[in-house]
């Protein structure tokens, strides 16, 4: 420690003091800013590396894709490529727009105003552009952060225009890139009129499927599109976006909505003036769209087959977007027959197959794999064209007796292990619950019968007494419901299961497709597959979208080989003998339903007509190849033609036989040389040639010392009178038969009844009698 002997010496030395600190000072303040520049000029060199980086790597992501985008097709870009469709051994054949409605026209004849709609609603800047537009791409951006990805698009009409034509419709950043590199090609080599003209010929713009702003004007208008005036211009820009709900004929007030807000869009685009606008929204819908008139198209190869097609990918799964389908260039793999589908397009036309029938009797056909539920052929109607109903899948009709292994015979098997030779009683002692009595079609009761008997001849009684006492044994109905959903059968056909449905009355109904699907179940050991057209589709890109189908075990082997044993009675000795195939070992069942009460006052038909006609008749029939279902029946759903002698509202009783003759004609060459059905381990013979469950207990087997007879009465009877017998309450009404292009119909609930025996081909009846309107009907039960 230094001593100061004066307090000079101190003073001094406190200042030396002070002065080398503030010399220090500066000096420690320079070496920390020399560490943040350190740092900052460390974290810029980072970012601007990265930067680099990226852009280098984004460069040469954006070269590859565009290296594999598709050169500009002049071709695909005037007419979309077509989609091909692949039967099922990978041959081409037919393409999907065989069917389309188009009408090329030149941009010198579309009018001013339907160009400026779709400028005006779809690229505003269309002009300006290099076929990029960076000022909507920028407000895309923003709508991708604060609604998500895929929320807004960015695409001018000249993307479009290459997207529509050459590229898919999934929403990925690498189409995205090809799109727009694409865009600045095509605007390069065209001018922007050409570019407009392509878009506006190529814009998909409602179902037929109808493309183009000239076709659609045609559809909708009735009227050349030269002549649209200035709503109707703005109407078509306005369906662009979503053609099916800004439908102007099905769906007015959203049309509106959106026709008006392209009018606005114009006046804002200082295309049109406000009152031009307003006198344009003055005009409403059904004003507009007065000339407007459906465009029939009769030359689409295999139509009924494709339009499934359509249905599965389109409307069912959703895999593909309509402009696709139709235009996509894909390559669609099928399961399509195409020998069956021909043959059964023929009968179906063949007017000579069914001689004095009515003009609007109607058949449907669904031919299907067996062992898969590949769909080999569909017919979708007599003369079907593609604007019609497709019979087929897009209508319901009640099913009749075809109910009978369905939800009464099958679940007492499965669920109860019942033999073949279970005693039941066709008895009037058997009764709906609520006391009514059932009948069947010739008012016989054949007293104690093996189910095998009951339902060979289809008898209405013992099929009733089946399911009352399988729902008593198993505490009510929910397992015979549950029996039926796993053949296909959905909650909304299901939900008012009751005994009605034993005979195939009340709400029982579905189509063709479905039904071949449920009886497949029973000749491939108890696994269903839902019936499915295609395998798997090809994009143009190269992508393959494979298809899969349901498939589950819908019931035990033993369950499906001894009703199908019994089915098999049903073509030697019951009530489908004239639609045996000799030489081939087949199971199947009749159908047919009544003519209810109100619907025959409705239709004004004769107290002999109600007796003897039905509104329905099926025949399924199935081996371990192929099962065919067939329904007839005459499309009554035009009131404003009852009474027209050439239109007719039910079936006379040969008529009822055509449904055995279709399927006999169509599948007699393709159920030839098929295996038999073989029986499982889990089903024993008895001794009195019936079949039972192994390691059953049942004890209530036919009491006879011999096997049941092979003919009743009622398998030589020639009287066809229908039942009498009355429905249970919730199904005492129904509206007639009736079916559109675009919703599924529902026959009345008919009551269950079986046509007499026959060995012989179907001979046509008269004309059924038709008559005039009334109104609804009451259901009465029904099937063969």
């Amino acid at each position: 420690m230094v001593e100061y002997h004066t307090r000079m010496e101190r003073r001094r030395a406190a200042e030396q003091e002070k002065q080398k600190k503030e010399k220090n000072k500066p000096t420690n303040k320079k070496k920390k800013s020399g560490g943040k520049k350190h740092w900052v000029k460390r974290i810029f060199i980072i970012i601007l590396l990265t930067l680099l980086f990226l852009i280098l790597a984004g460069t040469i992501f954006v070269l590859a894709v565009i290296k594999d985008a598709p050169k500009l097709d002049e071709d695909a870009l005037h007419n979309g490529i077509s989609s091909f469709v692949y039967d099922q051994n990978n041959k081409k054949a037919t393409t999907v727009d065989s069917g389309e409605h188009r009408v090329y026209t030149s941009i010198d004849s579309i009018p001013l105003s339907v160009q400026d709609a779709y400028i005006s609603t779809e690229d505003v800047r269309f002009y300006k552009h290099i076929g990029v537009d960076p000022i909507r791409i920028m407000g895309a951006g923003v709508a991708q952060f604060t609604k998500g990805y895929k929320s807004e698009g960015a695409s001018t009409i000249t993307q479009q225009v290459v997207r529509n034509a050459m590229l898919t419709q999934n929403k990925t950043f690498t189409r995205k890139i090809q799109e727009m590199y694409l865009a600045i090609q095509l605007e390069k080599k065209y001018t922007k009129k050409q570019i407009l003209e392509m878009y506006l010929n190529q814009i998909y713009l409602g179902e037929g499927p109808t493309y183009g702003v000239a076709a659609a004007s045609e559809r909708y208008f009735g009227k050349n599109i030269k002549n649209v005036n200035l709503e109707q211009a703005a109407m078509l820009a306005a369906m662009t976006r979503n053609p099916g709900y800004y439908d102007p004929i099905r769906h007015p007030v959203q049309a509106k909505a959106r026709r008006d807000l392209v009018l606005d869009l114009m006046v804002q685009n200082k295309a049109i003036s406000t009152a031009e606008a307003a006198k344009a929204k003055a005009v409403t819908m059904k004003q507009m769209t007065k000339g407007h008139r459906n465009i029939p198209i009769s030359n689409r190869k295999y139509g009924a087959f494709l339009d499934y097609v359509h249905q599965e990918l389109v409307v069912n799964k959703k895999v593909i977007t309509e402009k696709e389908f139709s235009s996509g260039g894909l390559k669609i793999y099928t399961t399509l027959d195409p020998e069956i589908q021909q043959q059964t397009q023929d009968t179906l036309n063949n007017d000579k197959l069914y001689p004095n029938v009515q003009q609007n009797f109607q058949a449907a056909v669904s031919v299907i794999d067996t062992q898969t539920g590949a769909i080999r052929a569909l017919g979708g109607g007599r003369n079907y064209k593609y604007t019609y109903t497709n019979w087929s899948y897009g209508s319901k009709r009640n099913i009749g007796s075809t109910a009978k292994p369905i939800v009464d015979y099958g679940p007492a098997i499965e669920y109860l292990k019942w033999p073949t030779d279970y005693e039941v009683n066709d008895s009037k002692d058997i009764k709906y619950s609520w006391g009514k009595e059932i009948n069947d079609w010739d008012g016989k009761t054949l007293g104690k019968m093996t189910i095998r008997k009951a339902l060979y001849l289809s008898r209405n009684i013992p099929a009733l007494q089946t399911f009352q006492e399988v729902s008593d044994a198993l505490g009510g109905t929910k397992k015979i419901r549950t029996f039926a959903e796993k053949l296909g059968f959905t909650d909304s056909v299901l939900n008012k299961l009751g005994e009605a449905y034993a005979i195939g009355g009340a709400g029982f109904s579905t189509n063709p497709l479905q039904m071949s699907g449920t009886y497949a179940a029973y000749g491939n050991n108890g696994i269903y597959n839902q019936p499915y057209a295609v395998r798997k589709i090809v994009k143009p890109d190269g992508e393959v979208i494979q298809l899969d189908h349901t498939r589950r075990v819908a019931m035990h082997d033993y369950t499906a080989y001894m009703i199908t044993d019994m089915l098999k009675d049903v073509m030697t000795r019951g009530t489908g003998v004239s639609a045996n195939i000799p030489g081939a070992y087949l199971a199947g069942k009749t159908g047919t339903t009544n003519v209810p009460s109100d619907y025959a006052h409705q239709y004004k038909i004769s107290k002999s007509g109600q007796d003897h006609g039905a509104l329905d008749s099926w025949f399924v029939g199935y081996n371990t190849r192929l099962t065919a279902a067939v329904w007839t029946g005459y499309n009554a759903s035009d009131k404003s033609k009852i009474g027209n002698k050439n239109y007719g509202s039910y079936l006379g009783p040969n008529e009822q036989n055509y449904s055995k003759a279709i399927f006999r004609n169509i599948m007699a060459r393709y159920m030839i040389g098929a295996s038999d059905f073989k029986q499982p381990n889990s089903v024993t013979n008895l001794s009195n040639g019936e079949l039972a469950v192994k390691n059953s207990t049942i004890t209530n087997h036919y009491k006879t010392e011999s096997k049941p007879d092979d003919a009743s009465s009622a398998d030589s009877s020639s009287s066809s009178a229908e039942s009498s017998s009355s429905l249970p309450p919730e199904s005492s009404s129904s509206m007639p038969p009736e079916s559109s292009s675009s919703d599924m119909s529902s026959a009345p609930p008919a009551s269950s009844s079986e046509p007499p025996v026959s060995s012989s081909p179907p001979v046509s009846s008269t004309p059924p009698a038709s008559s005039d309107p009334a109104t609804t009907t009451n259901a009465e039960t029904s099937a063969p």
